[in-house]
């Protein structure tokens, strides 16, 4: 075997091993950008995902994961708002509606876990329907007054359930 072989096969044994022990960079900004310039608001949604700290060292599967995380806590949030509000009112109307949009959240911890499970399996693609977590949110802030104080914390969840969507038809695509 000749100089020029034994250089070549060196350096091809040096450029393989560089590639295995060297650790993956993660997603990216611009796919954080991708992601998120079909929500309704890019700049939260990128704050949403970037809120993670394992989100610069995420695969794709694992950003998955984490806006779902992200999602059920948002989940719970609400939810506990909602139990404070039915909690402190003394309107029987809204201590009823109040009431609906705990119930309307306890489903969705149960989409959310479901989601959480098919992103665990890789079925990506079965998580990008918006509509069911948009559904739910506008149901329980249509059944509330209007001088209401919860359009902020439906508007949080509303770009929550965008950005797990989205995130995952990425995924999906990928």
């Amino acid at each position: 075997m000749g100089l020029c072989s034994v250089v070549v096969a060196s350096a091809c044994v040096i450029l393989v091993a560089f590639v295995i022990i060297t650790p993956s960079v993660g997603v990216t900004q611009s796919v954080i950008s991708s992601i998120c310039s079909q929500t309704q608001n890019q700049e939260i949604c990128e704050s949403i995902l970037l809120s993670d700290n394992r989100t610069n060292s995420a695969d794709l599967p694992l950003l998955s994961l984490i806006s779902i995380e992200l999602a059920m806590k948002q989940v719970d949030k609400n939810c506990q708002a909602f139990c404070q509000f039915h909690d402190n009112t003394t309107d029987p109307g809204l201590k009823i509606s109040f009431e609906n949009c705990v119930r309307i959240y306890q489903n969705m911890k149960n989409i959310i876990r479901k989601y959480y499970k098919l992103s665990q399996q890789k079925q990506y693609k079965s998580i990008c329907d918006l509509g069911k977590l948009t559904t739910l949110a506008y149901d329980c802030e249509n059944g509330l007054p209007s001088n209401s104080p919860t359009a902020a914390i439906t508007e949080d969840m509303l770009l929550h359930a965008q950005t797990v969507a989205y995130t995952n038809s990425f995924v999906a695509g990928s």
